[in-house]
């Protein structure tokens, strides 16, 4: 069961997990404590973390120390999470400190939660902004896949994606790159193979071009450029993504 939770230094909240605890308790405490929704997922065969690309989520009847790497029956851990982190490194937080694989969902209970967004960002939020790609990207996503994917879900608008500089591996934009073809696979495109640690991208379509490519960039390692349908050329960095394809 909860021990409870209590108010930390500098706006932390404390919560703490036993290995006797339902899922279904883990997930109801989280929203309380936090009040943002999380999924949990099962452990891999292997009894390994996973909840990107292949992870399944866990039963709500299921006991957190059947899907911990390390907590077991009789045990519990705490964690405490500022209002001031992001997304990713919450769940990354929750992965290291209590051997759980998670997903945090938007505050409306619909839609993966950004991994750029702090806690608070997520709370705020208008759920309509928020889209999912329906494909699971990875390593093994090729590109054509990614941008149809993306184009489904901005309404329409189209994107782009960089090739690897040859000499570099980095990211290579503008009159130097190339942009890569639709058969190629994400991981030969993504900078350091960062693609392969994510199986869900959520974007923010209120969010202007240029941060999303910014975010796409530092997140998954990948450059890309958002077409507009008008004309065909790239969109304007200054445009909010839901608008791009009208110019």
């Amino acid at each position: 069961m909860f021990a409870g939770l209590k108010k930390m230094l500098f706006g932390s909240l404390e919560m703490e997990v036993s290995g006797d605890t339902l899922v279904s308790e883990f997930e109801n405490e989280f929203l309380r404590v936090f009040a943002v929704p999380i999924r949990v997922y099962n452990l891999s065969k292997e009894k390994k973390i996973q909840s990107g690309a292949g992870g399944r989520r866990a039963s709500k009847d299921a006991l957190i120390k059947d899907v911990s790497t390390k907590i077991v029956a009789g045990k519990s851990r705490k964690i405490s999470i500022k209002d001031t982190e992001k997304v990713g490194d919450v769940e990354k937080k929750i992965e290291n400190t209590l051997g759980i694989g998670v997903q945090i969902i938007g505050s409306d209970g619909k839609g993966f939660a950004d991994n750029n967004k702090s806690l608070k960002e997520i709370k705020e939020v208008k759920s309509d902004d928020l889209v999912s790609l329906d494909v699971a990207v990875n390593s093994a996503t090729d590109v054509y896949s990614f941008t149809k994917a993306f184009e489904k879900a901005c309404g329409g608008v189209s994107v782009k994606v960089w090739r690897l500089g040859k000499t570099t591996g980095k990211i290579l934009t503008g009159a130097k790159g190339q942009f890569a073809a639709p058969e190629m696979l994400l991981r030969e495109v993504s900078e350091g193979n960062r693609i392969s640690q994510h199986g869900i991208i959520v974007i923010n379509t209120a969010d202007k071009v240029k941060t999303v490519k910014k975010n796409f960039a530092k997140m998954y390692g990948l450059g890309i450029e958002v077409v507009s349908s008008r004309d065909g050329g790239l969109a304007d960095d200054e445009v909010v993504v839901k608008h791009a394809k009208n110019g």
